[in-house]
């Protein structure tokens, strides 16, 4: 009996296979886990990655720092009768922030982003769960937990070689606040004006009923940004802040650049979910300037379902923590 053959195929086409998944890519992170961009690129990847770094350049709002009062500011205003704006406890006391300058992205993160992203670092793309695919629009706003967040604006900010981060919740009220002032809904106008600056439901249900009969599809950029430039910070998704959460932090809060507690168990939330995002609903909301909402940063499975993205509904905003404008 000749057993050369069994010899070969019990030794040679296991070695064929394991020198196959050797040569397969593996997605490559750096000492603090941030992905790292491939080094094997083709051009049309190269020239894809070029023109969203210059897209994202471009998209950056200069903001100048400077010094206000952040929380529950009711007691300011003069139709209040001393009253707050909220009944929530974690927004207050009203106290002292300055901030230095920083850069805000105009958007938030969008699924186009992410796939360039992707692409260029190898990693999964985001959003693919078969629950609710249709949400996942080039234009809509990322849904993604904390981490993938956080990772993505560190990665974003070594292609540009720049300090960038997820935002300190002082940098986003500040910037939702026009710097600081006094304004309950960040619009163009300050103010709500359904069907120009946010959309009514009517809009909501016909906008996100082209993509998903179920959920609100939140497409950025349709209406006018905020008087600093920025689109999207009343509605389109909650966004993650750096900040742990701590619903006492306020009355422990430093003045300068303050970051949040050290530790926690989830993670600050600003903005509006899309779902919730009609006119109506943020009005009676109240002030959305001042509202803190939290989560896990990297929350269980809804119902042990996989196929159910249960981070749709939290999005990313990237910043530059520089004095000056990026170049």
């Amino acid at each position: 009996m000749n057993l050369k053959p069994l010899f070969v195929s019990l030794f040679i086409l296991p070695l064929f296979s394991i020198t196959a998944c050797a040569t397969e890519p593996t997605p490559k992170v750096d000492s603090d886990g941030i992905p790292q961009t491939r080094n094997d690129l083709t051009a049309d990847e190269q020239q894809q990655l070029n023109d969203f770094l210059a897209q994202q350049k471009e998209n950056m709002r200069f903001i100048e720092g400077g010094s206000f009062e952040m929380g529950d500011f009711g007691h300011k205003l003069d139709w209040t009768d001393g009253l707050p704006l909220t009944g929530q406890a974690d927004n207050k006391p009203l106290h002292p922030v300055t901030l230095d300058s920083f850069s805000m992205n105009a958007y938030k993160a969008t699924y186009g982003d992410f796939d360039i992203y992707s692409m260029a670092t190898g990693q999964p793309k985001e959003g693919m769960q078969s629950i609710g695919i249709e949400i996942r629009q080039p234009n809509a706003a990322a849904g993604i937990n904390w981490q993938t967040a956080q990772h993505y604006c560190q990665w974003l900010g070594q292609q540009l070689e720049v300090p960038m981060n997820l935002p300190t919740e002082a940098q986003w009220e500040y910037a939702a606040r026009n710097r600081g002032e006094y304004i309950l809904f960040p619009t163009d106008t300050g103010e709500i004006d359904p069907g120009r600056n946010i959309w009514t439901y009517e809009e909501q249900r016909t906008i996100s009923g082209k993509y998903d009969p179920v959920f609100a599809v939140p497409l950025v950029g349709l209406y006018p940004p905020n008087s600093l430039g920025l689109y999207d910070l009343i509605n389109q998704n909650y966004e993650w802040m750096m900040d742990w959460y701590d619903p006492d932090y306020y009355a422990n809060s430093p003045e300068h650049n303050p970051q949040g507690p050290k530790t926690g168990i989830r993670k600050v939330l600003r903005g509006v979910e899309a779902n919730e995002g009609s006119a109506g609903n943020v009005h009676a909301g109240g002030a959305v300037t001042i509202k803190r909402f939290k989560k896990e940063p990297n929350p269980p499975l809804i119902s042990d379902d996989p196929n159910l993205n249960q981070n749709r509904t939290t999005s990313a905003r990237c910043v530059v923590n520089s004095s000056k404008p990026i170049s």
